[in-house]
């Protein structure tokens, strides 16, 4: 019987022991002070971090911190990491996390950067015929891997906000998606009553979206009744699938929250569920950190 309570003992320490050290590290690191120079980098290339109140600009350093010292930053084709891409790519992937719990992305520990697009292939399957092909992109989230950037198309998704596209947020929504152990474009909500509208109104936007895109492609006709498509901020890359459609509603939800409010009144409720910050509500506060 001794034998048996001490096999139990040893089997209960070996899962709680790196689980507690696990927490206490990252709260250490969350525990480190930015410098003065990633604070102003901060401050200048997160749109919205002026707009955040102090307690949640504090929350996001923290993750930010913890971020830039947990995972690893790679300069790819000849591209040498600085100071700002670091924090850039910090600052945007720590602001889906804002007042949520979280293991600030847990099953990710390198990031990518190339210094523009890039290519790379693709494998398909069609029953037993395997094809492959390559193309160019601005930004991938391999599952349970690293993520991909190019830090050119990130450099004009800033520049152009208007645009809607930030390939950061893009990615890490990915990656948010994928920790409930599934890319199906529904991430893992800290209380089940948050999420239980989210695939209704989720599938009736990506719908829309399709719609939309048949619509510009002349596939539906004036004789057949035509379908009325509303103005849509979204990109239409996320008629892709839904785990496409949630990550290209995130860029549109943290970058033009305003449009998407407007335009999406109901999806962009949905995603504040879950994002639990309100973009929109922020922009329209009497003051930035307010």
């Amino acid at each position: 019987m001794g034998t048996f309570f001490a096999i139990i003992l040893f089997a209960i320490l070996i899962w709680v022991v790196p689980m507690m050290w696990q927490r206490t590290r990252r709260r250490y690191l969350r525990s480190r002070p930015l410098s003065r120079q990633q604070i102003t980098i901060l401050a200048n290339r997160l749109a919205l971090f002026p707009y955040l109140p102090k307690a949640r600009q504090e929350e996001l350093k923290r993750n930010i911190s913890l971020f830039l010292r947990d995972k690893e930053f790679v300069g790819c084709d000849g591209l040498i990491i600085t100071e700002e891409m670091q924090v850039v790519i910090a600052a945007h992937a720590c602001l889906l996390l804002l007042e949520r719990d979280n293991n600030c992305y847990p099953d990710l520990r390198t990031v990518l950067v190339y210094p523009g697009a890039y290519v790379a292939e693709e494998t398909h399957y069609d029953g037993h015929i395997r094809s492959t092909h390559t193309s160019a992109r601005a930004g991938e989230a391999h599952y349970r891997g690293p993520v991909v950037l190019s830090w050119h198309d990130l450099q004009q998704g800033l520049a152009h906000p208007e645009r809607g596209h930030n390939v950061a947020i893009h990615e890490f929504a990915h990656k948010l998606d994928e920790e409930d152990g599934y890319v199906d474009g529904r991430p893992p909500f800290a209380k089940s009553a948050d999420g239980k509208t989210w695939a209704p109104v989720m599938r009736e936007a990506f719908e829309e979206l399709r719609q939309r895109i048949h619509a510009l492609r002349g596939e539906i006709t004036s004789d057949s009744g035509g379908i009325d498509t509303p103005p849509s901020v979204l990109d239409t890359y996320g008629a892709q699938s839904p785990a496409e459609f949630f990550a290209v509603a995130t860029e549109a939800y943290f970058v033009i929250p305003t449009a998407m409010a407007a335009t999406h009144p109901a999806l962009y409720r949905e995603m504040q569920k879950f994002y639990q910050t309100d973009p929109a509500a922020l922009l329209h506060g009497s003051r930035p950190g307010d």
